[in-house]
């Protein structure tokens, strides 16, 4: 497994984005949904979840859990804990990225 250091210091690492299984297309309005991009949980410090890594959107686009970066390796982090702050998250429809 790779830390957030190597990660940050650009050491080969393959992330792959699975599609998000159980979510039809059109369930949404657009598929929108609410991403964190930055999380912060109490003894990991702050992380970065991992484009795509994460619960299935509930009707509203609320996520309940992250696979998240943090420095010492990737944690699965419950957005209900109250050790957890989500710090930043963005509105958008899908993880594919542009070519």
């Amino acid at each position: 497994m790779k830390t957030f250091s190597q990660f940050i210091n650009g050491d080969e690492i393959d992330i792959q984005e699975a599609p998000m299984d159980g979510v039809e297309k059109g369930s949404l309005e657009g598929d929108k949904h609410m991403c964190a991009t930055k999380i912060f949980k109490e003894g990991f410090g702050e992380g970065e979840p991992l484009l795509g890594e994460h619960a299935i959107p509930d009707d509203e686009g609320n996520v309940a859990w992250y696979k998240v970066m943090f420095e010492h390796g990737i944690e699965t982090v419950d957005v209900e804990d109250e050790s957890v702050e989500i710090l930043m998250s963005e509105n958008h429809t899908n993880h594919k990225k542009k070519k």
